[in-house]
């Protein structure tokens, strides 16, 4: 089949065949695509997390603004409840877990 071809498009040949062997290799390899796929996966958590603590600032932000002058008695009392525990004199506190 090679014998018909002139020495240069076997070598042509041959630096195609090195080239596609060495570009497979280096695909599959650990540094290839696998890796890339894990930096993918590792780039979506971490907008996932930064998503969430946006969200988090969002809100702490919000209770900072209710909890500045003026007091809002609303906020003041959510905020005692819910970072707290308290609880008025006349109420009863049930904790289910």
């Amino acid at each position: 089949m090679l014998e018909g071809l002139s020495p240069r498009k076997k070598l042509v040949l041959g630096a195609l065949a090195a080239s596609l062997c060495v570009s497979a290799m280096s695909l599959a390899g650990s540094k290839g695509l696998r890796r890339l796929e894990r930096l993918r996966a590792d780039i979506e958590r971490q907008e996932q997390k930064n998503r969430e603590l946006r969200e988090e600032n969002a809100r702490l932000a919000r209770t900072v603004r209710e909890l500045s002058p003026p007091l809002q008695d609303a906020a003041l009392e959510k905020a005692a409840r819910e970072q707290l525990g308290f609880v008025r004199q006349d109420e009863l506190l049930f904790k289910f877990e």
